[in-house]
């Protein structure tokens, strides 16, 4: 009786297994808002899940059947996951800008409200600094001074500020939220577009499967769709001197439909392009989801992205190296 049994258990665990893989993928193919909650949990977690199934199905009923899914579930999480490919890439991976170019270092931080958090930014060095959570204005003046001397540009909008060296050409803040628009000139003369937005999160949690929890969990992925089409604006690239970034927090990890209108506009995250090490920011301590991105148009080619700690904050700092095409003289 037993043995029959455990020849069907065999068959059946590892086949429901690869329904469930077959289930997933298409989701994740299609990212239907319907099916939020499966595509919030990222593609490591379900191959984890997969593979720690399929090796108690092999060790119970000894069938080959479970060994071929943990393989499938296993490949799935190496080839789809983007940290496995980041912590290739800072093994394997240099680049090199070459004379007409210029490097723009950005820099994404949540500081929390806290000058300690935002401070903490000065050894990297950057040209553009994007703040989610930023402190009071004065102490936002005397950091970006002291960062880039006297030629320093300081925007603010609620809780979002934008620091950097250059000409500020105009700026404008959402009314209804912290959304900060500005469009500057680098002090190498390159004209940029930066977006820095802080939306809603709605992030894995045990309790999705509710029916109220999902409902929810949708209902704030389309509105953050919607408000992340309507600030991309009507700005088309036309121009190669003229770039476009993207940055701040985006309350969803990667992959996530919400980003479709930013791919649409051909904009390109920076980490997932060109990221080394452990690219998640979020909880700082332990991070397992990239909430904080860097999107930037084709014409600003990231070279190296990657995270660094803010042990006093709650998401980790991104930063990007773009090589920028200046302008022809």
């Amino acid at each position: 009786m037993w043995r029959t049994l455990r020849k069907t258990l065999a068959v059946l665990v590892p086949a429901l297994l690869l329904l469930l893989f077959v289930a997933v993928m298409i989701c994740f193919l299609n990212r239907w808002d319907s099916m939020v909650a499966i595509t919030l949990i990222p593609v490591w977690a379900w191959a984890t899940f997969g593979m720690v199934l399929s090796a108690i199905s092999w060790i119970l009923f000894r069938g080959s059947f479970a060994l071929v899914i943990f393989s499938i579930w296993m490949a799935s999480g190496l080839i789809l996951s983007e940290e496995p490919r980041s912590l290739v890439r800072e093994l394997l991976t240099s680049s090199n800008s070459d004379k007409n170019s210029k490097r723009l270092r950005v820099v994404n931080v949540n500081a929390l409200g806290n000058e300690s958090n935002l401070r903490i930014i000065s050894p990297i060095d950057p040209d553009l600094v994007i703040i989610q959570q930023a402190p009071e204005r004065g102490i936002l003046e005397e950091f970006a001074t002291d960062l880039f001397g006297d030629d320093r540009i300081v925007i603010t909008n609620r809780r979002n500020a934008f620091l950097a060296r250059g000409e500020l050409i105009n700026t404008l803040g959402e009314t209804d939220s912290a959304t900060l628009h500005v469009r500057m000139l680098t002090a190498h003369g390159f004209l940029i577009d930066v977006t820095n937005l802080d939306l809603a999160p709605y992030l894995p949690n045990p309790k999705l499967w509710q029916r109220r929890v999902w409902k929810q969990l949708t209902q704030t992925r389309i509105e953050n769709r919607g408000l992340i089409r309507n600030y991309l604006g009507e700005n088309q690239l036309t121009r190669g001197t003229i770039g476009r970034i993207v940055s701040g927090g985006f309350g969803t990890p990667p992959g996530d439909d919400v980003f479709r209108p930013l791919e649409s506009a051909q904009l390109v995250d920076s980490f997932s392009a060109s990221g080394i090490g452990w690219g998640n920011t979020y909880p700082a301590d332990y991070p397992l989801v990239r909430l904080d991105q860097i999107w930037a148009s084709r014409n600003l080619q990231p070279l190296k992205s990657f995270t660094a700690i803010n042990p006093g904050a709650t998401h980790r700092i991104v930063v990007t190296d773009f090589e920028v095409a200046l302008p022809k003289e």
